[in-house]
């Protein structure tokens, strides 16, 4: 009996046992002198078929150069096509400090790799009036879908296309587990997990945009529509859409916003692309400037003296919050200003200028750290942090994707 049950696990043991094809080599190399961890490594999936044609999406394998194997994810975000007309072979890595260049190698496999658990996650949740939330494993989000500013919503309406925060203690997911507990609930970390501790309203909270004219910041109503473009293991990313608002004398003005979100890292990529009549207009990305809270500092606000990024660090009773905006490197800053709330109950927004052409993507980071996740016990700490991203976005990764020999 005992050696047919090492027969059998030895059958089992075979046929997991991916057996492999062809394999390429990829190497990376950047000039930042500083540590790079979790960096992103998104290689467009037309340079990986050139020189792998039987690539496949599940049946490919990235190794490191000492062998190991790296969570990886093939990213499709167009999934009623036909063919392999994919997006993006995903993986992250840990650059040491000084580290600059580093090797990796594609095998394509015969077999079905297995599905991983996700640390990254994003859905549109319907049953909370079209909110959508998103989350890696280091922070969560959300923002609210049309349905919240409707009837139907009754004493709950609102609109606000701001970006909120929700902290977390842990590294799984908890988007589905906290909308299970109720609203109220989840305003508690009463499980040891995190909670929602930001108050937006229909102010910016942590990156959301507008229309900038001087005096006032002109902002859309709730998204209108959203489409989940990817959904992990590795990398999320969605889309929405804003309906037409008045944006003063610039007329009417809609804006499509996609967001890319990675394992390991608390800020999160932002596309945003506006339509209005004539060529270009300012934008404010937003941070919500809430009042001191009793008993506590007052919240700082950390300008970039070249326009870059801005943060904004509070404390109150559920700990030290830090929110960062940051620009890509694409993306010229046109300085800061500050819109106060429109009456003494309304939030403010700290502003960060940008100048956008219609039809042109403006690319900005949007990030937040909270002193009880374990990853930020204090304001130095989150700022050197935000400093440090900004200065890897200026030192972008060259990557060369070659057959193996």
């Amino acid at each position: 009996m005992i050696k047919r049950i090492r027969g059998v696990a030895a059958i089992g043991l075979l046929a997991a046992t991916p057996v492999f094809g062809s394999s390429a080599t990829i190497s990376v190399t950047h000039d930042y002198n500083g540590a790079r961890p979790a960096e992103i490594i998104a290689i467009p999936f037309s340079q990986v078929a050139s020189v792998l044609p039987d690539a496949r999406m599940y049946h490919l394998i990235v190794r490191d150069a000492k062998g190991r194997t790296l969570s990886s994810q093939i990213t499709n975000y167009e999934h009623d096509h036909r063919g392999s007309q994919y997006d993006d072979l995903v993986f992250s890595y840990d650059f040491s400090p000084g580290e600059k260049h580093a090797n990796f190698v594609i095998e394509s496999v015969t077999s079905a790799t297995p599905p991983e658990a996700p640390c990254v996650y994003a859905r549109q949740v319907p049953e909370r009036y079209d909110d959508i939330a998103w989350e890696n494993d280091r922070i969560a989000h959300r923002m609210y879908g049309a349905a919240l500013n409707s009837p139907a919503a009754a004493g709950e309406r609102l609109r606000g296309s701001g970006i909120d925060v929700w902290a977390k203690r842990v590294p799984y997911t908890i988007v589905d587990r906290w909308y299970a507990k109720g609203h109220d609930q989840f305003h508690k970390d009463e499980e040891g997990e995190g909670l929602d501790l930001y108050s937006i309203g229909g102010s910016r909270g942590a990156g959301g945009t507008g229309i900038w004219d001087g005096m006032k910041l002109w902002t859309s109503d709730n998204y209108s529509t959203a489409r989940i473009l990817s959904n992990g293991p590795r990398r999320a990313a969605f889309k929405l859409t804003y309906a037409p608002w008045d944006s003063g004398a610039l007329g009417k003005v809609s804006e499509t916003k996609q967001f890319t979100i990675d394992c390991g890292r608390n800020f999160d990529s932002v596309e945003s692309i506006f339509d209005f009549e004539g060529e270009e207009a300012l934008v404010g990305v937003g941070i919500t400037a809430h009042p001191q809270a009793t008993g506590f500092p007052a919240p700082v606000l950390t300008k970039d003296p070249e326009g870059h990024w801005m943060s904004l660090w509070e404390q109150n009773s559920h700990g030290g919050l830090g929110v960062a905006v940051v620009l890509a490197n694409d993306t010229s800053s046109a300085g800061y200003a500050y819109e106060a709330g429109a009456t003494s109950k309304d939030n403010g927004n700290h502003l960060l200028l940008v100048k956008a052409r219609r039809g042109s993507p403006i690319r900005y980071f949007t990030g937040a750290g909270w002193s009880r996740s374990g990853q930020f016990d204090s304001r130095a700490a989150w700022e050197s942090y935000v400093k440090h991203f900004y200065e890897r976005t200026q030192k972008p990764l060259t990557i060369k994707v070659t057959a193996a020999p």
